[in-house]
């Protein structure tokens, strides 16, 4: 199942975080809830990483974990893992930060950007949510689908 969504700029495409962010709360897992975050260089993936951040009620800065290649939010409700593996070499690269205990914490997320670079360590994702620039770029709109 999916579900096509239209943002206009920054603002509306956090607030499509926001709500997306009610999707991943009131479950009691014993894994992390996995999401792929696909997109091309500048597309919002951290933009919408930010309102699901704000949704989950996390009122810390949000940036992306390009150089840190991991970076931890504990919000109000569940810990949140963001991911960026764009400089991902070699899968084995997150072998070595212990990817798997991420994967198993109870009652967290990991939300995966670039995840098509360690696909063959990487479970089914529980959400893929691909966000693109729309034909008219110069009105700042996103094309975001979310599939299930």
């Amino acid at each position: 199942m999916s579900k096509e969504i239209q943002t206009s700029g920054e603002k509306q495409t956090i607030e499509a975080g926001s709500a997306f962010s009610n999707n991943l709360l009131g479950k009691n897992l014993s894994r992390s809830i996995v999401v792929f975050l696909e997109g091309d260089l500048g597309a919002g993936k951290t933009t919408f990483t930010k309102g699901l951040m704000k949704g989950l009620g996390y009122k810390e800065l949000v940036k992306s974990p390009t150089y840190n290649l991991v970076e931890i939010h504990e919000a109000e409700k569940l810990k949140v893992f963001h991911f960026d593996l764009y400089r991902i070499n070699s899968p084995r690269e997150l072998e070595e930060i212990g990817i798997g205990e991420y994967l198993e914490e109870e009652n967290s997320v990991c939300i995966f950007e670039w995840p098509e670079n360690a696909q063959s360590l990487l479970p089914q994702p529980d959400y893929t949510i691909e966000i693109a620039h729309s034909d008219d770029k110069q009105l700042d709109k996103r094309n975001i689908r979310i599939t299930l």
